[in-house]
């Protein structure tokens, strides 16, 4: 349970957090030693299969702004996980009593290498919070498996409205009429289901087969291009069924 003595405690000791965020960034770079004892790490496979489930982790990103939306000239340029929230790890502390809430929910934290989002860690532990683990190998070794990411607009925390500002619609102008051969129906699921789901069917298909996607979730409009995208999959075409209901054709290429 989270205490408000217990996030008090924890601003009290800002300095030495600071502190252990050097200690932490020198371990790693020159001993290559990122560990932390007593804190939890998951996997990027855990992460990736954990969105699966019905009460999946909270997401938050320790990064700064500019690398969490891929700013021009940041870090690395591949964005954040979708759902993810934005606390970078110097203004962690100051809002503990902002993710208060968030107390009982699996939470993982997490940053380019895996260094910083221990101490994140650590700190909301510290603080009270219950499940608290950090991502290993971090949002680098996330990328490279090819998981979603995105560069779309979140709310800096959970309890913000979650309408994204989606970028302008551009949909086919004919319906794709030709053969299909297998049918996600992601309607009514949100980020980052249809995603998982797509990923599961096209698996099971052959090259050169077409794999049709039904969603309700506007942010499917960047998510399924994203991922058709980053996997090597051709996007047929992308279109708008109703005002709130859309269909993509996705052709396997590999």
């Amino acid at each position: 349970m989270v205490k408000e003595q217990d996030i008090k405690e924890v601003k009290f000791n800002k300095f030495k957090f600071f502190i252990k965020v050097l200690q932490i960034i020198y371990n790693g770079v020159f001993k290559r030693n990122w560990t932390i004892p007593g804190v939890d790490e998951i996997t990027t496979n855990q992460l990736y299969e954990s969105f699966n489930s019905e009460n999946p982790p909270i997401l938050i990103d320790v990064r700064s702004r500019k690398e969490f939306y891929a700013t021009k000239g940041s870090y690395k340029e591949y964005g954040h996980i979708p759902e993810s929230k934005s606390v970078p790890i110097m203004q962690l502390i100051d809002n503990l009593e902002k993710l208060a809430p968030l107390k009982g929910r699996e939470i993982v934290t997490m940053c380019p290498g895996g260094g910083m989002s221990l101490v994140a860690a650590e700190i909301m532990n510290k603080a009270g919070f219950e499940d608290v683990k950090s991502l290993r190998g971090g949002l680098d070794w996330w990328d490279k498996k090819g998981y979603p990411m995105t560069t779309e607009y979140n709310p800096e925390f959970p309890f913000e409205d979650k309408k994204s500002k989606s970028s302008e619609r551009k949909f086919s102008a004919e319906r794709y009429a030709g053969k299909v051969n297998s049918t996600v129906d992601a309607r009514g699921e949100s980020c980052p289901k249809p995603v998982l789901m797509s990923k599961k069917a096209i698996s099971k298909m052959e090259i050169g087969q077409v794999l049709e996607i039904l969603t309700t979730d506007p942010g499917s409009l960047s998510d399924i291009p994203a991922w058709a995208n980053v996997t090597g999959q051709e996007l047929v075409s992308k279109e708008e069924n109703n005002s709130d209901e859309f269909r993509f054709i996705v052709k396997k290429h590999k």
